[in-house]
């Protein structure tokens, strides 16, 4: 399964948070502070549609409110596929320290 940078930091969050429950504005660390303060719109949206995506794949459940035409996201929570997929990920990236 291919993920972004961003989805694999929000995983991350995820998985190191005490409950696995995260608020939407936490995920903003992943963006420099000047990027944040010049494309704040434009970050907020890349983010909402990474979330989604997530969602999509079973690896997080998003709490938040629908109205008729949009998705408000508030929280994000991740899912047990989730916690496995991040473990994984978390091994490869680490590897196996030589013996010698």
């Amino acid at each position: 399964m291919r993920l972004s940078k961003l989805q694999k930091y929000i995983l991350d969050k995820c998985f190191y948070t005490k409950k696995g429950v995260l608020g939407k504005r936490d995920l903003f660390g992943f963006y420099s502070i000047g990027d944040i303060e010049k494309r704040k719109k434009k970050i907020a949206d890349t983010i909402h549609k990474s979330i989604e995506a997530l969602v999509k794949k079973d690896l997080l459940v998003a709490f938040g409110h629908k109205t008729a035409k949009k998705w408000f996201i508030h929280k994000v929570k991740i899912t047990r596929k989730g916690k496995k997929l991040i473990k994984e990920l978390i091994q490869n990236m680490q590897g196996k320290l030589p013996i010698k």
